[in-house]
């Protein structure tokens, strides 16, 4: 029986995950892990050489989902809480690709907390950070993304039949109260 209780934070890229964590912890210990990182960090030990976070969505999907739960598995801590920042859909050049439920399976979520805001919102917080590359999407498209987003989560939630909660940004800033019901 596993000590560590994962809760699944998502949403779409620029919708507010990681600001948020970084206030939850003012009131909340646990282990923040980016999925992204996961992915990064496994790639760039299997081929000895530096790898760009923005070039993880041109790979294979279902490649790096497996490093997803390899990098979880090696990093993760055995005990406590730990909040994997990532998401249910994937936006690549070639379109929208869903998570399988079984990665989520895979590092035992017990949890999903998926971030919505209004999509003016994600699209001014994507264009305003320079450190990362995204994909520029209309509102309309962003809108899509988000909903897909939300129904992927949906469709996790149930097939691990564990929690589901929808949070807008703008009616909860404070997110810990998801994190630790």
């Amino acid at each position: 029986m596993s000590k560590r209780k994962v809760i699944a934070l998502a949403g779409l890229s620029g919708v507010g995950k990681s600001t948020l964590l970084d206030n939850a912890r003012r009131t909340l210990v646990f282990e923040h892990l980016q999925a992204s990182d996961l992915i990064k960090a496994e790639k760039q030990e299997r081929q000895g050489r530096p790898v760009a976070r923005d070039l993880l969505r041109e790979g294979n999907i279902d490649d790096n989902q497996a490093l997803l739960i390899s990098g979880f598995m090696r990093r993760a801590p055995e005990e406590g809480l730990i909040v994997l920042d990532g998401h249910t859909i994937i936006d690549t050049p070639d379109g929208l690709v869903e998570i399988s439920p079984s990665v989520f399976s895979a590092i035992d979520v017990s949890r999903f907390v998926v971030l919505v805001d209004d999509v003016e919102n994600i699209a001014l917080r994507r264009l305003s950070d320079t450190r990362r590359t995204r994909p520029v999407r209309s509102h309309e498209e962003l809108a899509e993304h988000q909903e897909r987003s939300v129904f992927a989560a949906y469709r996790a939630a149930l097939a691990l039949s564990v929690p589901l909660f929808v949070v807008p940004l703008n009616e909860h800033p404070d997110i810990a109260m998801f994190l630790n019901r």
